[in-house]
């Protein structure tokens, strides 16, 4: 373990710190703020910086008045056995997180946050996940304008350093940082809390805990280079299942980088040979985006095609213009040189795809019945209509599903389960959400960092302090 020595003089002080600005740190400060605390907000961008902004699903709320006026019965008590079951994490965590989901979706809705649609997300068995007016840009815009109208003190451009340990009183007081080329020390008279998110960005990190998914191009913030999980690892914090990670909800193209918006709806996914490996229009756990990790053991980088013709693109209801590189043919066997997949395996594919569509109206390979889901209820088309179109595309990182250990209050804990006092970690910092084996349970990273958010805030504020 290392310790920084605490300094004689402090460059500012607080009841409580919150390091990372983004859709954990701004509810962790604010709810801090809301009970009476003094707050410093730190945050190493010049603005809010949340991979929040780069959702455009939903996040799952249970028994919800939102719900309840579409006629949808819906309870905490089932999002709980749900989460269990699919992502096989602690229970206590879990029951933390669905004890307090309710009170963050009335608290979003009481800043300007607007409900517009609910949609059914894999692994959750009722429609629950809530997508908002703006999708994450506008939720980002909502957390941005509500810190604005408190007098927390924020500081951009301030990189958190090294966490500051009292010996003497056996707790976490302060914080150094880094800031245009200064390392200001921050003292917390009760609690730091850290929302600096994961570690998708720092490569080093990725090969020392996941290097399976070294090959993946990270889609998160550049912030997200594990800077909370290295300090508290240096005084000697716990971990839970750190290595986990979850593939996008939606592929990228491989040559911009962009998710894909325009192209492939109500087309197939195939690997480098032509082959699919699951149903694309699915909204269950077997969809094709929730078994990349299939893909990645064909190529580490996750490279596949995502194909579609002129009847399925132009049937696209919401004409949607994206930046992916679309790759254009007069006939498969042309489209398979241009994207490099094996000769005739597109082909066999899509004749066998064709076929039983024809003759059975479904696939039979993997039970594909409808078109996907950016055509509600309608059913499954054939692919014979040239043009032919072709994406390149990887599989991204987003995030890390494990983290640092804590427990249901936040607070961070030691390997051996003790806590650590005066330091709480929340968000994509803090693992225990996620088990092994698992799949991944849609929603749970914004769900997480909303509500341990909050209650990491909540606890904090209450602490005795030094």
């Amino acid at each position: 373990m290392t310790y920084t020595k605490v300094p004689s003089k402090w460059d500012g002080e607080a009841d409580v710190i919150v390091v990372g600005g983004g859709n954990t740190g701004i509810p962790a400060a604010i709810t801090a703020y809301d009970k009476g605390v003094s707050v410093i907000l730190l945050e190493a961008s010049t603005g809010m910086a949340s991979s929040l902004a780069m959702i455009a699903g939903g996040t799952p709320f249970a028994g919800t008045d939102f719900q309840k006026e579409q006629g949808i019965e819906d309870s905490p008590d089932q999002m709980y056995e749900e989460a269990l079951a699919v992502g096989n994490g602690s229970p206590e965590l879990w029951r933390a997180l669905v004890d307090r989901q309710q009170e963050v979706f009335k608290w979003l809705v009481s800043i300007g946050a607007k409900p517009e649609v609910l949609q059914l997300a894999p692994g959750h068995k009722v429609r629950r996940s809530v997508r908002f007016e703006g999708h994450g840009v506008g939720l980002c815009n909502v957390l941005r304008n509500a810190l604005k109208k408190t007098k927390i003190d924020v500081r951009y451009k301030h990189r958190g350093r090294k966490l500051i340990y009292d010996c003497e009183k056996n707790r976490v007081v302060g914080i150094t940082a880094e800031a245009d080329g200064k390392m200001p020390n921050f003292k917390a008279k009760k609690a730091v809390i850290l929302a600096t998110g994961g570690f998708c960005q720092n490569l080093d990190l990725v090969k020392e805990y996941g290097p399976q998914y070294s090959f993946l191009v990270p889609t998160a913030p550049p912030q997200h280079q594990g800077d909370g999980l290295v300090m508290s690892l240096a005084i000697g914090a716990g971990t839970s299942n750190i290595g986990l990670a979850v593939c996008p909800s939606l592929p990228i193209c491989a040559e911009t980088g962009s998710l894909l918006t325009s192209s492939g709806l109500g087309g197939i996914a195939v690997d480098k040979h032509g082959n699919r490996w699951a149903n694309e229009a699915t909204s269950d756990l077997d969809s094709y985006t929730m078994r990349y990790h299939d893909i990645i053991q064909i190529d580490p980088t996750g490279l596949h095609f995502v194909i579609s013709d002129d009847k399925a693109r132009q049937a696209d209801p919401y004409k949607r213009k994206g930046k992916e590189k679309i790759y254009e043919a007069d006939t498969i066997e042309e489209l398979e040189k241009i994207l490099g997949i094996d000769p005739g395996g597109l082909q066999k594919t899509l004749d066998e795809y064709n076929s039983d569509i024809e003759k059975y109206g479904y696939d039979r390979k993997f039970g594909r019945k409808l078109a996907g889901m950016a055509h509600p209820g309608k059913p499954v088309q054939t692919l014979g209509t040239p043009p032919y179109y072709g994406v390149k595309c990887k599989v991204c990182l987003t995030s890390m599903k494990g983290g640092l250990k804590i427990n249901p209050k936040c607070q961070v804990l030691t390997q051996f389960g003790d806590v650590i006092p005066g330091l709480y970690a929340a968000g994509e910092i803090a693992g225990g959400l996620m088990g092994i084996p698992s799949k991944y349970y849609t929603g749970t990273m914004t769900i997480q960092c909303f509500t341990q958010g909050r209650i990491a805030g909540d606890v904090a504020a209450d602490e005795p302090g030094a």
